[in-house]
């Protein structure tokens, strides 16, 4: 008779399973691509981790990544897929963005809390549709957040290009944010700030909320036996709607500390993909808050430290492409696998 702790020390193998091959594999492309696999993850973990700075670096390239693996998780509870996270990381920029250069409140505090409110509200309204078309007309989130990520994106292009450009740039951005807005750094020659310690509070919020509270109960029994949840009383509808809000509501959040704590205003190719990266994140985490944390710093160094594998090595650049895409690829592997046995 499995017990819920040990089906989650049963997760906790598959993820550590999970990372033990796919470092294996890295290990083998890095020793096709012309370099000793040893001496490949020592420029990777060198240039992650080698001095302070490339320790700050590094956690603060994991914010992004946390919120937006966070986004999916807390509507994957429920039994919703949230893919949409990229777009309505992009629109929860650009709101911080608009209240920080066209707004002063007076208090550096105020301003960076209004600031960051807008930009999880323009999150969460840019997840709303997508829920409600789920709900109400039946129609696939997984089409219609990615669907809306290609739109957000259109329209953050616009936004940027026309009435909100910045007219002193020769660059599409909107104007910088004012420096009341800017959330400070904590070190000097580092863009490290309070940002990073306001991901992992949200995180530990998320997992005392799932494990402690009633609501917590309701998104999981809704996501696992929605007609059961039904029957006891939980409005499945209302709580697969919730869960979609909170979930744009943390990619937003993650675009807003993005523009509030490093950019300071929205460019054009503003995100790298932090959305779809923190989509695999939250698959190889099971959806677990505390483990997104673990696996959010391992994309931070591989994404840090492949710069440095490109410098010093003769690996070519598009290693990190390709290492990417064996995560993608086992991850896709593992949950195949995972639901296979589970539903044979």
């Amino acid at each position: 008779m499995f017990t819920a702790r040990t089906l989650s020390l049963k997760k906790l193998s598959f993820s550590l399973l999970l990372v033990v091959c796919i470092l294996s594999v890295w290990a083998l492309i890095i020793w096709f691509g012309g370099e000793s696999p040893f001496k490949g993850f020592y420029y990777i973990i060198d240039g992650s981790l080698g001095n302070h700075y490339q320790i700050l670096s590094t956690l603060n390239k994991m914010v992004p990544l946390i919120l937006a693996a966070a986004a999916v998780a807390v509507p994957a509870w429920t039994g919703m897929w949230n893919i949409g996270g990229e777009g309505q990381l992009l629109l929860g920029a650009f709101g911080a963005a608009l209240v920080g250069f066209s707004v002063d409140f007076g208090v550096g505090l105020v301003n960076i809390i209004v600031a960051l409110i807008v930009s999880a509200a323009f999150g969460m309204a840019w997840a709303a549709w997508p829920a409600i078309f789920k709900i109400k007309l039946k129609m696939d989130e997984v089409v219609t957040t990615l669907m809306g990520n290609y739109i957000a994106a259109q329209i953050i292009a616009y936004l940027i290009n026309k009435p909100f450009r910045d007219p002193k740039s020769p660059l599409a951005q909107t104007p910088y944010i004012k420096s009341s807005f800017v959330i400070p750094y904590l070190f000097e020659g580092s863009q490290f700030s309070a940002t990073f310690f306001v991901a992992i509070v949200i995180v530990l919020a998320l997992f005392i909320f799932r494990k402690r509270f009633l609501l917590g109960y309701e998104f999981e029994i809704t996501g696992s036996n929605s007609v059961f949840a039904e029957l006891s009383g939980v409005r499945v509808s209302k709580t697969k709607m919730l869960s979609m809000l909170i979930g744009g509501a943390l990619a937003g959040l993650a675009g807003g500390l993005l523009v509030l704590g490093m950019t300071q205003r929205v460019m054009q190719s503003f995100s790298p993909g932090y959305g779809f990266t923190g989509l695999l994140v939250c698959l190889l985490a099971f959806n677990n808050p505390l483990l997104i944390v673990g696996i959010a710093f391992l994309f931070s160094v591989l994404h840090t430290g492949s710069v440095n594998l490109q410098l010093f090595s003769s690996v070519p650049a598009e290693i990190s492409g390709v290492l990417q895409a064996v995560m993608v690829l086992f991850v896709a592997a593992f949950k195949t696998f995972i639901v296979g046995r589970r539903d044979g």
